[in-house]
């Protein structure tokens, strides 16, 4: 039985010893005992809890301003867009215009140089036939004034 009790009491030692090192060897968590400081603590968090609002809220504010801003600059780069479409659209029509315009002009211009070439052909063509009329006269008197001159000697 003293062994038995030898046994119980070295177990018990063992285990004394075990929770001593484990004790040791693991640091416990230091426990506060300041109430005081930790409803402080709960009221100064909460007390910036509306500061914290605020700047929330001034973020949305600026970037909803911002947003409305980039808003208005897409509408107003729209509406250039469109404007510059239409003047486009109408610079066209202009384009086409004056195509049509100088295409006209040119016809007109080409048939007016036509005209003018048929008429200078016309006029040399008559002054052409008038001294050839004028020259032939005068071939022929000239002929018939040498035969006449001819005949003459002969009688």
């Amino acid at each position: 039985m003293k062994q038995h009790k030898y046994r119980k009491y070295l177990q018990l030692l063992c285990s004394l010893l075990l929770l001593l090192t484990v004790s040791i060897a693991l640091p416990a968590p230091v426990a506060k005992a300041n109430i005081f400081s930790d409803i402080y603590n709960g009221f100064k968090s909460f007390s910036e809890l509306p500061n914290e609002v605020n700047e929330l809220k001034e973020g949305f504010q600026q970037t909803a301003e911002e947003l409305q801003q980039a808003k208005d600059k897409l509408a107003n780069t729209m509406q250039e867009m469109e404007a510059y479409q239409t003047q486009n659209e109408a610079l066209q029509e202009q384009n086409r215009q004056l195509t049509q315009m100088v295409d006209a002009l040119q016809n007109d211009r080409t048939a007016r140089e036509e005209y003018y070439h048929k008429i200078k052909v016309t006029i040399f063509t008559g002054i052409g036939l008038v001294l050839g009329y004028f020259i032939l006269i005068r071939i022929i008197r000239f002929s018939m004034l040498h035969r006449s001159r001819k005949g003459d000697r002969l009688r």
